[in-house]
């Protein structure tokens, strides 16, 4: 009896590869976690970039804004950065684009009232920083749209930069971004 006939190897051949296909999902990985489905309504707003919503099921969806850094809750402009975000958050039905989890478990996201996005929105209002160092976060478009609308603010005095001028004779009054911020404060613990 010889084992290795050619038609032999041909059909241990397919079903090797049948099995090894068919065993291929129970081996893969999950995608990671999954984002609870809408509609949304707000929970909690904590700042001007992060908030909790609560989804159709009734579980809490943590979020931080793609892009974008607005105050902290001790630095001057944090309450008007969050009454902004309040406000825009409250204006419609709220899409989300999910990007990734992040350390504090939130979901990363670019967030959306129909065509509105609600970074760019902070930012043209002058609450909230072009956040520069996870600008692959956002699209190419959107790091140009937010870019633009940081200098605009800027330019015009737009809420935390309403200041900006009084900062020329007293450096302490120009806005210090939340990054910068965040690091000086762990220092000085």
């Amino acid at each position: 009896m010889t084992l290795a006939t050619p038609t032999r190897r041909r059909l241990l051949g397919v079903i090797f590869s049948a099995l090894l296909v068919a065993g291929l999902p129970a081996c893969q990985k999950t995608s990671g976690p999954q984002l609870p489905a809408g509609p949304y309504s707000v929970a909690e707003v904590f700042d001007g970039d992060s908030f909790n919503l609560q989804a159709k099921g009734g579980q809490i969806v943590r979020v931080r804004i793609a892009g974008i850094d607005a105050p902290e809750k001790t630095q001057p402009y944090s309450n008007k950065a969050k009454d902004s975000l309040t406000e825009l958050l409250q204006s419609g039905s709220i899409g989300l684009q999910p990007v990734k989890v992040d350390a504090y478990d939130r979901w990363v996201a670019n967030v959306s009232i129909g065509d509105r996005d609600l970074g760019l929105a902070q930012i043209q209002r002058g609450y909230a920083w072009y956040f520069v160092r996870y600008k692959k976060d956002i699209s190419e478009a959107q790091q140009q749209r937010y870019a633009e609308a940081e200098r605009s603010a800027r330019d015009t005095r737009l809420g935390l930069w309403a200041g900006i001028d009084a900062s020329v004779r007293n450096p302490a009054l120009m806005p210090e971004p939340p990054w910068k911020f965040r690091e000086r404060t762990r220092k000085e613990k």
